[in-house]
């Protein structure tokens, strides 16, 4: 630690008189252990919704072993940018927030969501083949369609297009999102608010 950092987290603890050197230190050892675990939770947290990041999706496709199925959905709000400008970006993250608090609710125990930007998501569902993965995301998408949210202009409903893929063998994670995005977007060019597979 850099005399700098040490200064740092000295002032940030108040002094505590009769304490021995010993004890001043073991404290602020402790201090800088509590912040490095917070640190390393922010890392993998998404900053709107407080769900999982695509750091934290990233790691646990990696702990997947190797020759299990894993499928991924791609799942993308309909519309989301209209929106976003008519609500405001304050509202337009609250719904975002409770959008991914309703696929949260409609996954498995073990399967992971995680935000990968602007109204786009993706859940990995460890040992799901295909068809596995078009049930779940058949059953987020018709739950989604039936959220209801309120806004200062009404009320209003969101609808998603989701796309499925399931990895080849010992695939990585970044192709299997790519298929997944396509077929989200073929979803998009259907209409929206399907589910489609690669």
């Amino acid at each position: 630690m850099s005399a700098l950092n040490f200064r740092i987290v000295q002032s940030h603890l108040a002094p505590k008189k009769g304490r021995t050197t010993e004890e001043r230190l073991q404290e602020q050892i402790e201090y800088q252990e509590k912040e490095l675990c917070r640190l390393r939770q922010a890392a993998l947290r998404d900053p709107v919704t407080g769900g999982a990041n695509m750091r934290c999706l990233s790691m646990a496709y990696d702990w997947m072993e190797e020759g299990d199925p894993v499928s991924l959905l791609y799942i993308d709000i309909d519309g989301f940018r209209k929106v976003n400008d008519a609500i405001g970006r304050d509202a337009g993250d609250a719904v975002l927030t409770a959008v991914h608090n309703e696929i949260e609710r409609c996954l498995r125990w073990d399967d992971v969501v995680a935000r990968e930007g602007a109204d786009r998501f993706v859940a990995m569902l460890p040992l799901a083949i295909e068809e596995d993965a078009h049930a779940v995301g058949e059953r987020l998408r018709a739950s989604i369609e039936k959220m209801v949210f309120k806004s200062r202009e009404g009320r209003f409903r969101l609808t998603v297009k989701v796309g499925c893929s399931t990895r080849h063998e010992r695939e990585d994670m970044s192709p299997v999102i790519t298929r997944a995005d396509q077929a989200a977007r073929h979803s998009g060019r259907n209409g929206g608010n399907m589910v489609c597979a690669s």
